[in-house]
């Protein structure tokens, strides 16, 4: 049984950022909870399913109302030991719905909180109030994963850094697979060998 280092179950929860229940994305997200040894404890996010405003309309300025969904949200998120985030990356970032639900659940006071106001301490004193968690990151691209890794602005780095990162969250895998819906180079072979391979990634859930 996989165990934290509290000595109970490990918690997992599983986010998929994909809006359609039908894609390759919510594929990838059932092989990894498949995957998981017996006894860890994982609970799952589809966001696509789920109905939620993932406009934070007015900033940090003022909360929105409460929403149940938010709220099991970061109910989840300071549960889980490990999360996992499933994605596609569109035009050079994570879908809207997800980079919706980040901004939604990430907030000041649940994830993180500035020690002070000063432009020159921005992101010098956080306190990150999710310290402790680790992360798995599962992407798939149109292109080459290379020349997106390449790039400052690869949606996986943000998402580590930017995200996952500033909140405390430390990221220990990430599984790429380029050239989806490729003509020439997607394949039903390289689908299952990637499935294969998420699959057998949860069995080894950092301790």
């Amino acid at each position: 049984m996989a165990t934290s280092s509290h000595g109970r179950p490990r918690r997992v929860l599983v986010v998929c950022g994909h809006p359609d229940s039908r894609s390759f994305s919510r594929a990838l997200a059932d092989a990894y909870v498949s995957g998981l040894p017996d006894g860890v404890e994982v609970e799952t996010l589809p966001l696509g399913d789920l109905t939620f405003d993932p406009v934070l309309r007015h900033g940090y300025r003022e909360f929105m109302p409460a929403d149940p969904v938010i709220e099991r949200s970061q109910q989840l998120v300071k549960w889980a030991d490990h999360l996992v985030f499933v994605f596609p990356c569109w035009f050079g970032n994570v879908p809207s719905l997800l980079k919706g639900w980040f901004e939604r659940v990430m907030t000041p006071g649940f994830a993180f909180n500035y020690s002070n106001t000063s432009l020159i301490d921005l992101g010098l004193r956080v306190q990150r109030h999710l310290a402790g968690r680790t992360a798995t990151i599962i992407s798939t691209y149109s292109g080459p994963p290379w020349y997106f890794r390449a790039m400052f602005t690869d949606p996986v780095r943000l998402v580590k850094k930017e995200n996952l990162g500033f909140v405390g969250i430390k990221t220990t895998g990430v599984l790429r697979l380029g050239w989806i819906d490729s003509p020439r180079r997607d394949s039903l072979a390289r689908r299952e060998a990637f499935l294969a391979k998420v699959q057998a990634s949860a069995s080894r859930l950092p301790r």
